[in-house]
């Protein structure tokens, strides 16, 4: 029989609500420093003070804590598994420098986006197709769950989203495709495109579908506040093939194939945020909007500090040096 003293009630994604033991327990931001102190963590750019003050008010303990994962750790001796000059402080400027990174990629997705919308738009119309008749073969086109799943969106936003709502009603009997790629998610843009360039025989377009994807994943992360440095890390090594619009893009830009080029896209990660630079570049380029070239410019002095901060123990360092190299050659 569980012993009631530690027994939690806890809900599974397989299992639903049910008894659990040996859980963590919740914490208290005060407990959440005493574990950072147990862990070898200072307070010292950061005085406890203020930490206290971030932790209760300003950013969970899970959230930056993740972070914790670039630094080195004592391997042997009296402080074995403890941090090895690791301050709080450092978190706090890893989770600022994430936050500016996860912006800038947002708004690069954000660009490579609407470059898609206007594409398919324009398209169509050098094509001489039907407006309507387009979304109609499409929508046909999708499996029953995924045709279903996009009526019950568009109908219930119809009348709840603030935002949409008014145009999806405006057009609910007869959608056009210059509507429709308005108020879809980024999801039925991608299923939209590779439909478009099926029915057009862009081959050259269809690999460009599949990059889209890592835009996607990219942008999802931003836009949820999702933590993106933690994941620069060997532990985080992928068998997943990088883009060939990837590829070739880093080769015509004098980023040649070699060991730390390949080192370095072993992460699902930065594949990912190159392959966005590279698609921003290629489907945006000088029709960027201000605000991401803004944000970009911005961004590259945090990255040059960071790496000049943290030196070359820190796996952060080289990936955000790839990055700084990437995001330098397309701006030219």
């Amino acid at each position: 029989m569980m012993d009631d003293a530690k027994k939690l009630t806890a809900w599974g994604m397989d299992d639903g609500v049910h008894d659990a033991l040996s859980l963590k327990p919740i914490t208290t931001p005060k407990q959440q420093i005493e574990l950072l102190r147990g862990k070898g963590v200072t307070f010292e750019r950061c005085a406890e003070e203020r930490a206290l003050e971030i932790l209760s008010n300003a950013e969970t303990y899970l959230h930056l804590s993740a972070y914790r994962v670039l630094f080195q750790r004592h391997k042997d001796g009296p402080d074995a598994g403890k941090f090895v000059s690791l301050d709080f402080g450092d978190l706090l400027d890893v989770s600022f420098l994430d936050d500016v990174l996860r912006e800038t990629f947002r708004l690069m997705a954000k660009d490579v986006e609407r470059a898609v919308r206007a594409w398919l738009v324009s398209e169509a119309a050098r094509r001489g197709e039907d407006g309507y008749g387009i979304v109609a073969d499409f929508v046909s086109s999708l499996p029953r769950g995924f045709r279903e799943g996009l009526r019950r969106d568009l109908v219930s936003r119809s009348q709840a989203d603030e935002y949409a709502g008014s145009l999806i009603d405006h057009y609910r009997d007869a959608v056009p495709v210059w509507v429709l790629l308005e108020v879809v998610p980024f999801g039925t843009l991608l299923a939209l495109y590779l439909f478009c360039v099926e029915r057009w025989d862009e081959v050259g377009r269809r690999e460009i579908h599949y990059a889209l994807k890592d835009v996607k994943a990219v942008r999802n992360c931003a836009s949820h506040a999702g933590c993106l440095c933690n994941g620069f890390v060997p532990e985080r090594e992928t068998r997943h093939a990088t883009s060939g619009v990837a590829l070739e893009w880093l080769n015509a830009h004098g980023i040649r194939n070699s060991k730390g080029r390949r080192a370095r896209l072993r992460n699902r990660r930065t594949q990912q945020l190159v392959t966005t630079v590279a698609l921003h570049d290629m489907l945006a380029g000088e029709h960027a909007a201000p605000a991401t070239l803004d944000a970009v410019a911005g961004l590259r002095p945090l990255m040059d500090d960071a790496i000049a901060r943290y030196g070359t123990q820190n796996p952060l360092v080289s990936h955000l040096a790839f990055l700084a190299r990437v995001l330098d050659a397309a701006r030219g």
